[in-house]
């Protein structure tokens, strides 16, 4: 099709994750003044996204939290944009995620943010959109993925990570630095080893990670659900204990990340609850404790950059598993690089 091998596009997007996450926090790092001016004057991080980008938004609330020291939501850009909220958003610092800059729905709860008093941030892969054209260029973080061909986001959701860690870490060049020359060769070395792979059926999946790991199951659900049209749900790994482990069997595939020490407790849990259950299981981090199932071991790293190295196997999984069944994974069916969510003449604003 088109004069490509199925895969051929997400293949290569993946490959050139280590660059673009570089100059995205590169970009973050050029602006580091202005970002750290708008962080320094707010009380509250507000983060808005969806798909992918509501991934890295998980991914973001625990960067602020943990590295910059702010208190950090989701919020849903449909009820903020088109809803009757009245929060009063004059000490907040809203930052808006968006690969292409032109979902209705985020641009509404831009706006509205704005009309609420909030500082906007605008996180994109596209500097000379309709989203981007809301702020002062300063407060646009390019995150320089380049052009994604393949559907599902890889090089962008990396990309998009970058910035946001550069976003806090604007106030601290030290650890930007180190996150510059480190981040990128470790992805490199995940990208180039071939233990960093798990196979699994075309079945039912669950993911499951605590803390900074919760953004890797989010985005590695996405990941399966586009390329195999399959469902795959996510829970934080103590969640998933209350009760919901019970859904696992053996026709489920149970993959639980791990960022830190407690998300290492739990995750092992996870993987001995499904193994019980008949469940087919993989274990994604460093050190990984002695269970069964599949281990993938990734390089260990700070907690806020597990994510960069843990959803690639996953991303390898959807893609291989993908291709197993017959599918194309740069072209999952009825989907396109950006959803439209229109308002609703009903809704307010």
């Amino acid at each position: 099709m088109n004069g490509k091998t199925p895969g051929e596009w997400m293949l290569e997007d993946m490959y050139e994750q280590p660059d673009r996450v570089a100059s995205a926090l590169r970009e973050a790092g050029s602006k580091a003044d202005s970002l750290a001016a708008v962080l320094e004057g707010a009380d509250f991080v507000v983060l808005l996204g969806r798909g992918s980008s509501r991934s890295a938004a998980t991914y973001a609330a625990e960067v602020f939290r943990n590295v910059a020291g702010k208190p950090a939501y989701l919020v849903s850009p449909a009820q903020l944009g088109w809803g009757t909220t009245a929060t009063d958003l004059r000490r907040a610092a809203v930052i808006a995620i968006s690969q292409s800059g032109e979902s209705r729905e985020i641009l509404a709860a831009a706006r509205r943010a704005l009309s609420l008093g909030a500082r906007l941030i605008v996180v994109t892969n596209s500097p000379d959109s309709e989203l981007a054209a809301l702020v002062p260029s300063d407060l646009v973080v390019d995150y320089r993925a380049g052009v994604e061909v393949a559907i599902p986001a890889t090089k962008s959701f990396t990309a998009s990570l970058a910035a946001l860690l550069g976003i806090a870490m604007s106030s601290r060049p030290g650890q930007l630095s180190d996150a510059i020359a480190e981040i990128p060769r470790r992805m490199t070395q995940v990208l180039h080893d071939e233990r960093a792979r798990f196979t699994t059926l075309a079945s039912g999946f669950v993911l499951a990670g605590e803390g900074f790991a919760e953004a890797v199951a989010e985005e590695g659900a996405i990941k399966l659900r586009e390329t195999l049209l399959l469902p795959a749900s996510v829970f934080e790994a103590s969640e998933f204990l209350h009760g919901s482990i019970n859904s696992a069997s053996a026709t489920t595939t149970v993959v639980a990340i791990a960022a830190d020490s407690v998300g290492a407790h739990l995750a092992a849990q996870v993987v001995e609850g499904g193994l019980a259950r008949g469940a087919t299981t993989v274990y994604i981090g460093s050190n990984p404790p002695p269970i069964g199932g599949q281990v993938v071991t990734i390089p260990e790293v700070v907690p806020e950059w597990v994510p960069f190295l843990a959803i690639i196997p996953i991303q390898f999984a959807a893609r291989a598993t993908s291709l197993r069944e017959g599918l194309d994974p740069d072209l999952p069916s009825g989907l396109s690089k950006i959803t439209r969510i229109e308002n609703s003449n009903h809704v307010p604003g």
